[in-house]
């Protein structure tokens, strides 16, 4: 077989950008994993995790948090408690935190990697590298490692579920799913996806899986009945601090309670939307309607919800991702070229909205500046939400100019878009009596 120099010449300036990647990514890594858990800050999760838990074991109640003060609050279920246990086993408290950074960099590492390989992208790829520098620049990250929380292993849980689910591992999926659900219930839309794919074996695992440990954790609890009474109605409230929902940022600027309303129902027009007009791509490109579905879900909870923290935009990521779904000619099974509703300007423009919080705090525009501070992520996911709802719109437009039905199959002759014999006029010849 002949290479071409052209072949050669690609090949080699991919090696080279891998080269260049790497030691970039690691020392990123390393600054993100190490030191930035070292430097001393505002806000700390790990603490109000770890003094809960060494409560829990030693017999002490939890849920006795004073929720009119600002501090992390500790918020776990019994059964997610009992969970996140292990944590206590790792050592002291300055070694269990590490320990515990170190894992939730290494779950982002894996969810990056994972996703990456079964979207067709070799290990050794320069977009490894280059989609895990990225990553690690992003706010989500930074602030998942510097507070020391859980995200990290959340978003290899939702991508783990995706793949395991799409590969028909229905009972490993549901287990997955399961136990990110008792950690972080955040993720309960997510099953959603095995909905669809009437995958029924799937949603009564995950759903058992918080239901027996929070069995397991409620005799073992001194006040398992605190998390009922004090902790859900707190978590039903809507925070007016570090809140990128639409709830969170409205009533921070004193909007009327009608108006939130009128709000909500506006942006969840279009992720009801979103979720009905993805059907069509649901046989023709797994994949993307998987990752799809996953970002409008999440993007949805985080806008809707009574509490959208900006770390939590790291759940968007294998939609993002899956941007290189797109790459390398790839056809869908109705042979059109692969899609991602992310391959555009106005989502890279949200996407770095949410993502990239750099200091835009300005001495001559102090409250202009404060503003868009407060509002850039909040902006971000509504951009990205109507982004998504836009690009499915068009798409679908298209398809039903171009004769397809609501499946997106070529519509048959003398069909309607929803596979219905059209309604001849009265006196129209049928077809034979025209030949």
């Amino acid at each position: 077989m002949t290479i071409s120099p052209t072949t050669l010449d690609g090949a080699r300036t991919r090696r080279t950008a891998a080269q260049i990647l790497w030691p970039l990514t690691i020392f990123l890594i390393v600054h993100r994993a190490w030191v930035l858990p070292h430097q001393s800050g505002e806000t700390d999760d790990f603490t109000t995790v770890w003094r809960a838990l060494v409560r829990f074991g030693d017999g002490i109640p939890v849920y006795t948090a004073n929720y009119n003060h600002v501090d992390p609050h500790y918020l776990y279920s019994p059964g997610g408690t009992l969970a996140l246990q292990p944590v206590t086993w790792l050592g002291d408290y300055d070694t269990a935190r590490m320990w515990f950074i170190f894992a939730q960099a290494a779950g982002i590492i894996a969810a990056v990697v994972l996703l990456l390989r079964w979207l067709g992208v070799h290990p050794t790829s320069w977009l490894v590298p280059l989609t895990l520098s990225l990553t690690f620049l992003t706010e989500s990250v930074t602030s998942t490692l510097r507070f020391a929380n859980v995200n990290g292993t959340l978003l290899f849980a939702q991508v783990l579920f995706i793949i395991l689910l799409l590969r028909d591992r229905r009972i490993l999926a549901g287990l997955v799913l399961g136990i990110a659900i008792t950690v972080k219930p955040i993720v309960a839309p997510l099953l959603f996806l095995a909905f669809v794919r009437k995958d029924w074996v799937t949603i009564p695992v995950a759903a058992a899986v918080p239901v027996a440990f929070n069995i397991a954790a409620w005799p073992l609890a001194v006040d398992p009945m605190g998390y009922i009474e004090r902790t859900l109605p707190y978590m039903s409230e809507v925070r007016l601090h570090a809140n990128a929902s639409i709830a969170g940022e409205l009533l921070y600027f004193g909007v009327p309670e009608l108006l939130l309303k009128l709000w909500l129902i506006i942006f969840a027009a279009p992720v009801i939307l979103s979720l009905i007009l993805l059907l069509r791509w649901q046989w023709r490109d797994e994949k993307f309607w998987a990752l799809t579905t996953s970002g409008v879900l999440m993007t949805g909870v985080l806008l809707l919800g009574s509490l959208g923290q900006q770390y939590y935009a790291l759940l968007l990521l294998p939609t993002i991702i899956g941007v290189v779904h797109t790459f390398g000619g790839r056809r869908d099974a109705q042979g059109d070229p692969t899609r991602s509703v992310v391959a555009n300007w106005p989502a890279a423009l949200a996407v770095t909205m949410f993502y990239f919080s750099l200091n835009w705090y300005m001495d001559d525009y102090v409250e202009g500046s404060m503003f868009w501070i407060q509002t850039m992520a909040w902006f971000g996911w509504m951009l990205f939400s109507l982004t998504m709802f836009g690009a499915l719109v068009k798409w679908t437009i298209e398809e039903h100019g171009a004769g397809r039905d609501w499946r997106g199959i070529p519509r048959l002759p003398g069909m309607d878009w929803f596979d219905r014999p059209l309604q001849r006029e009265s006196g129209a010849p049928r077809s034979d009596e025209a030949r």
